[in-house]
């Protein structure tokens, strides 16, 4: 990896891009805790973005886009390679077809559709990521996913440009083709419709209203846990195994919400995870059913440590 690195190093510096060195990462994540990346870019347009990506392929050494830091855990040990934390923003509208660059925050997007009068986004306001992270994910909230409004999908795959419609995109819950292969989510085109501003306003209000009443927001946390299994809630079961309040080390089962976890400020992401796998194996002990995870485990994690 050093040899990897110092020809990453010097193509940078050949192409002028600036990166950091042993960057710490926690602060970067909602959960804030891990270790750091042996080397940072942070990317402002999509064409810094697809030069950052093409760094990375050039210089053979691996590549994470990081979003707004939601929804995953970074390993105490850092994550090698390149890190891409992608802040290539933009929103276009034309009638009722928006388009967006990846590294736009879901929250920025949903107030600026609420100004243009547009519906069908307002679930997204319950998501604190970009929009690229949303897409791979097919994230989504109050019955609604991503599935529900994009049209189509720009990726770079390798360094070539591609289109996908949405039928070529394999959502599913919390799923996508974009977590099973090499193509990094560049921009997204989205089919909203015309509503009514104070309508749409009011919507969007009472959404996070009521994420504010039942989401541990304040505290450190990495967003829900676990999927919900079908007909049925992932904090529910956990609750009703008696694990909210639950702790081990630095890490403790919300009692707002039992698909949260808490990190305590300095945590480590082991204990987040520990507890983590204890959950499921409690639930599954009580009701003979494994929770799957719905927050990713990123960075260099021990070999044993690989996440279901």
């Amino acid at each position: 990896m050093s040899e990897s690195l110092e020809r990453l190093d010097a193509l940078a510096a050949e192409r002028g891009i600036k990166l950091a060195a042993d960057a710490p990462l926690g602060p970067l994540t909602t959960l804030r805790v891990g270790g750091p990346a042996d080397r940072l870019v942070t990317p402002r347009t999509r064409n810094e973005l697809l030069a950052a990506l093409a760094l990375g392929r050039d210089a053979g050494v691996p590549v994470f886009v990081l979003g707004n830091g939601s929804d995953l855990v970074i390993a105490d040990a850092g994550v090698r390679g390149l890190v891409v934390r992608n802040r290539a923003r933009g929103i276009e509208i034309d009638g009722t077809t928006v388009r967006v660059s990846s590294g736009t925050p879901m929250a920025m997007l949903v107030k600026r559709c609420t100004a243009e009068g547009l519906t069908g986004l307002e679930f997204g306001i319950s998501i604190p990521g970009s929009v690229g992270g949303a897409v791979w994910a097919n994230a989504g909230a109050h019955g609604s996913e991503m599935r529900d409004v994009v049209v189509e999908v720009e990726v770079d795959d390798g360094g070539t440009l591609r289109r996908l419609p949405v039928a070529d995109c394999r959502f599913a819950y919390r799923e996508s083709r974009f977590k099973h292969a090499a193509e990094i989510v560049v921009g997204t085109s989205l089919r909203l419709a015309v509503g009514e501003r104070e309508a749409i306003a009011a919507e969007v209000d009472a959404h996070q209203a009521q994420r504010r009443a039942t989401q541990p927001l304040a505290e450190q946390n990495a967003g829900s846990v676990f999927r919900n299994p079908p007909g049925d809630h992932a904090g529910r079961l956990i609750e009703a195994a008696g694990l909210k309040g639950h702790r081990l080390g630095s890490a403790e089962v919300s009692t707002l919400h039992a698909n949260f976890i808490l990190a305590d400020a300095g945590g480590r992401a082991a204990d987040v995870r520990a507890l983590g796998d204890h959950v499921r194996s409690v639930v599954a002990a009580r009701f003979g059913l494994e929770l799957q995870y719905e927050i990713e485990f990123v960075g260099d994690w021990a070999p044993a440590r690989v996440a279901a």
